[in-house]
């Protein structure tokens, strides 16, 4: 597959960064055939992965600052999920 364009990266960003999956972007977008798009966005060394990953980890961020400031502010809730979150990351580098 070629790598994509500026205009599609940005479209894969956008479209991962709300959470769809590689095959309903690939669907969207009438990037064709469907399955190598999926195996793109899986390959390190593609431009899709890139792109995939690039959005869908820049939600993450805005996510996990939202969950940290409602923490902060005393959200029960919320405190709940950023212990789980640096539970989780812990567990995360201890393993590598």
């Amino acid at each position: 597959m070629n790598d994509p364009t500026d205009e599609q990266a940005e479209e894969i960003k956008r479209l991962s960064a709300l959470f769809f999956t590689p095959r309903e972007i690939s669907i969207m977008l009438e990037i064709s055939p469907v399955h190598l798009f999926v195996l793109e966005c899986e390959n390190e060394s593609s431009k899709y992965f890139e792109a995939f990953y690039s959005g869908r980890l820049q939600s993450e961020v805005d996510l996990r600052k939202s969950i940290i400031k409602l923490a902060t502010s005393g959200s029960s809730p919320a405190q709940t999920m950023a212990l789980d979150l640096l539970n989780k990351s812990k567990l995360k580098m201890i393993d590598r």
